[in-house]
């Protein structure tokens, strides 16, 4: 099995290393025991990994806290509320989230692609409740292998991908969950154009370099203006997450004062109806 991730791939890193190295930390912000075993392991199996200890930058370390934050809050209502659910990883790379969330009555889907199925098989396995799938997401027969496991009641959850998708392709994604699927929930960070132009310092450091296709929301309630079916239930921000605010640079601790940079980075939650 191998490690060797190219393009966008390879950013998985940037998440799996920003929980571990929280989790290490003597007043860390977050506990994920099962990403620091990922990290120490992915280290000794590749030794150049060991930069990610140290060069990860302020602001991903306060977008690791932020998003782990955010979207285990909404997974967590989702998982009370439809118990024996489903849940879809998009771009999961290297997502430890199912062994926290695990309820044994839960089906968890990661998808992404196989490149990132290669190294994910390195630290995980396949169950009859946990599948690691390699599906175009822009096709349409990975819908229908879900609606096979269970069509109504599904959460999907986009952390750190539909930046890197055109607002047509994200929009294609909606519209064929809204073709195929019953009641379904979306949980996706997004950000304003603006934020997006900005080289970020970490993807910077990858072979993705930059996001290709900037397109930008103001708040989550934009996207029910792209289908009928689509129904805003909340944002969660970026710069408003106190947590996040104890471990970003100085210079974010005052965009957090300015409304309209305070805003511009969102995990966003939807229903698709």
């Amino acid at each position: 099995m191998s490690l060797n991730l190219s393009d966008v791939s390879e950013t998985l890193w940037i998440p799996l290393f920003g929980k571990a190295i929280e989790t290490k930390r003597k007043n860390g912000l977050i506990e994920d025991a099962f990403a620091l075993e990922i990290a120490e392991k992915a280290c000794r199996m590749e030794p150049s990994l060991n930069r990610w200890w140290t060069s990860l930058s302020r602001e991903s370390q306060g977008l690791m806290i932020w998003r782990n934050n955010a979207i285990d809050q909404y997974v967590s209502d989702y998982i009370a509320k439809h118990p024996d659910g489903v849940v879809v990883n998009l771009g999961a790379g290297l997502c430890t989230r199912f062994q926290r969330f695990n309820n044994q009555q839960i089906k968890w889907v990661e998808i992404d692609l196989p490149p990132v199925k290669d190294a994910w098989l390195n630290f995980n396995s396949e169950t009859s409740d946990h599948f690691f799938w390699t599906d175009n997401i822009f096709q349409e027969e990975w819908l229908k292998k879900i609606k096979a496991i269970r069509s109504e009641n599904v959460l999907f959850i986009a952390e750190g991908l539909m930046m890197y998708f055109s607002k047509a392709q994200v929009k294609q994604i909606f519209e064929n969950v809204n073709r195929h699927l019953g009641d379904s929930y979306f949980i996706l960070e997004a950000y304003s154009k603006f934020a997006l132009m900005r080289p970020h310092p970490d993807v910077w450091k990858t072979a993705a370099r930059k996001f290709k296709n900037p397109w930008g929301i103001a708040t989550g309630k934009d996207f029910e203006s792209w289908l009928p079916s689509i129904k805003h239930v909340s944002d969660n921000y970026f710069l408003k997450n106190e947590k996040a605010l104890r471990r970003v640079p100085f210079t974010h601790k005052i965009g957090s004062k300015i409304p309209i940079i305070s805003k511009a980075g969102k995990i966003v939650y939807l229903h698709i109806t």
